[in-house]
C-alpha cells in the first residue's frame, strides 16, 4: 500500500536551495529530480512573463501531476459519446513552483527554483494531498523516450528487429521499462514519416525498389492495382543455378482482401525449398495466369524448367503449355492406395 505523502511538510524548502542554473533546462531537469527523490512528479506548465520593474524576467511555472489542471480552452465535442468507465489520477494537488529568470548585470542571466503562494488566499502552494509514488521507475514520465532511444529504434526497424526485441533491449540497456505500445507507436509514426505523402501500395513498391526487387504489376482502366509479382535478387540468383523444378501454389487467401497469395518455390539438388516469387492476384483466370508465368519466365530467361509442380488450378494448368511449352505434360498428383481385393 503506497504511503501518503505528510500533507503538513512544505515542500518549497527542497527547492529553493540558492543554486543558480546556467538554462531553464538544466533547472528543470533538477526540479524534476528532486521531485522524485520526495516521492512525486512535476510537469512542465506555462510560461509567465513578469514585466514588473525595469528588468522584466520570465519564469517557467512547474506542476503536480496529481493537479488535475484543467484547460480553459477545452471544450467537449457534444455529438461524440462520452467513454463509460475512465477515472482521472488527478487529485487537485496544489502543490506548484516556478523555475524563474534572474536578470545578471555583467553576465547572461541564470535560473533559480522559487515557491509560489495562491493569488486569492496568499497560502504558500508546497502542500501535498496524495500518496507517494510506490514505483518510480514505472511511471509514465520515467518511461518516456530520449531522442537517442528514439534514433535507436528507428536504426533497430529499418535492421527487421521485431517491438519485443527492442523492448528488451532497451530495458536492458537503460534501466527504463518502457512499454511495448510506445515502441508500437514511435514505429507507426517513424513509418508514417518516411510514407510522407505516399500510399500504402506506393510505400511498399518504394520500398521494394529501393531494396532491388524485381517488380511486375498490372491496373486496371481505374489505375487500381489488381495483380503485383515480386522476387529478391538472391532468389533470382539461385532460380538460375537451380531453374529444373518450379512449384507453384496459390491456395493461400489470408490477406485482409482475400486475394489469392501465389507462392512460387524452387527445388535444390539437395531436396531443399527456397522461394523464387511471390504474387498476389486478383482473380484465379487464366489470363492472370498467364500474366503471372510470363513474370516468372522473364527472370527465367531462355531457360525453360523441366517440372512444374501445381495444385491443380484450372486456370494455371490451361495457362503453362501457352508460356511454357513443355515437351509432355502429365498429371503428378498421387492416388491412394486401393485396399487389396479378396477372393
Amino acid at each position: 500500500m503506497s504511503e501518503l505523502l505528510p500533507t503538513d511538510h512544505d515542500y518549497t524548502q527542497e527547492f529553493e536551495n540558492g543554486i543558480h542554473y546556467a538554462s531553464v533546462e538544466l533547472a528543470e531537469l533538477a526540479a524534476k529530480t528532486i521531485a522524485q527523490q520526495c516521492g512525486f512528479f512535476i510537469i512542465r506548465g506555462a510560461w509567465k512573463p513578469n514585466t514588473v520593474g525595469q528588468n522584466p524576467v520570465t519564469a517557467l511555472c512547474m506542476y503536480c501531476d496529481r493537479s488535475s489542471r484543467i484547460v480553459k480552452s477545452y471544450k467537449p465535442d457534444p455529438t461524440k459519446e462520452t467513454r463509460g468507465n475512465i477515472s482521472s489520477k488527478g487529485t487537485g494537488c496544489q502543490f506548484q513552483i516556478c523555475i524563474k529568470e534572474v536578470w545578471q548585470k555583467d553576465g547572461p542571466n541564470t535560473w533559480v527554483m522559487v515557491g509560489v503562494t495562491s493569488r486569492e488566499t496568499g497560502a504558500n502552494r508546497g502542500f501535498h494531498n496524495h500518496e507517494k509514488v510506490l514505483y518510480p521507475e514505472h511511471h509514465r514520465h520515467n518511461k518516456q523516450f530520449s531522442e537517442a532511444e528514439k534514433e535507436r529504434l528507428r536504426l533497430t526497424r529499418k535492421a527487421g528487429v521485431r517491438p519485443n526485441q527492442q523492448k528488451t533491449t532497451l530495458n536492458t540497456e537503460g534501466g527504463v521499462h518502457h512499454d511495448i505500445k510506445q515502441m508500437y507507436n514511435i514505429n507507426s509514426k517513424t513509418r508514417l514519416d518516411e510514407m510522407g505523402e505516399m500510399d500504402a501500395i506506393q510505400f511498399a513498391l518504394h520500398g521494394a525498389e529501393h531494396r532491388g526487387y524485381h517488380i511486375c504489376l498490372q491496373k486496371d482502366s481505374n489505375n487500381v492495382l489488381t495483380n503485383l509479382f515480386f522476387a529478391h535478387p538472391t532468389s533470382i540468383q539461385m532460380l538460375h543455378a537451380w531453374p529444373y523444378v518450379i512449384l507453384i501454389d496459390s491456395t493461400y487467401k489470408t490477406n485482409r482482401y482475400g486475394w489469392p497469395w501465389v507462392e512460387i518455390i524452387g527445388v535444390t539438388p539437395v531436396k531443399t525449398n527456397f522461394n523464387i516469387a511471390r504474387a498476389i492476384i486478383k482473380q484465379e483466370t487464366k489470363e492472370t495466369y498467364e500474366w503471372l508465368l510470363r513474370c516468372i519466365k522473364g527472370l527465367l530467361g531462355d531457360t525453360v524448367p523441366n517440372v512444374i509442380v501445381t495444385d491443380k488450378e484450372g486456370g494455371l494448368l490451361a495457362s503453362i503449355p501457352v508460356v511454357f511449352p513443355l515437351p509432355h505434360t502429365g498429371d503428378l498428383t498421387a492416388e491412394p492406395d486401393s485396399p487389396p481385393q479378396h477372393d
